[in-house]
């Protein structure tokens, strides 16, 4: 049975989700890469779920990984338009943006301890 602070955080991650979904979308960004991206904060979520139902195999792993490099790849992304439009001007994300992705970390050791509880089990 998984805690409530565990059912709490899967709330937040999945509005972190969708708030960096529609910020995506209204912005014009490619559909395909904010859907993929989107699908990458439900994998980091099922970690969570994962580790507390028993663990995870490699096929979790190999795409707790990708999700990881997806989310990261992004706010480097993010980090530099954000330079590049305070130096000439033009428009920037907000500031916080990349702060929310945070959130995620704790989810990715989550999902990176429910395949080491399966293999160790």
């Amino acid at each position: 049975m998984m805690p409530w602070g565990a059912w709490l955080y899967l709330l937040l991650l999945a509005a972190v989700g969708v708030l960096h979904l529609v910020i995506e979308l209204r912005t014009r960004v490619d559909a395909v890469r904010a859907l993929l991206r989107f699908a990458a904060v439900g994998v980091i979520g099922a970690g969570v779920v994962l580790f507390y139902r028993g663990g995870a195999g490699v096929l979790y792993m190999l795409l707790l990984f990708a999700a990881a490099l997806l989310i990261s790849r992004k706010s480097v992304a993010d980090a530099q338009a954000a330079r590049a439009g305070r130096a000439d001007g033009t428009t920037a994300p907000p500031p916080w943006l990349g702060l929310t992705r945070l959130v995620v970390l704790p989810g990715i050791a989550w999902g990176a301890l429910a395949v080491w509880v399966q293999q160790h089990a």
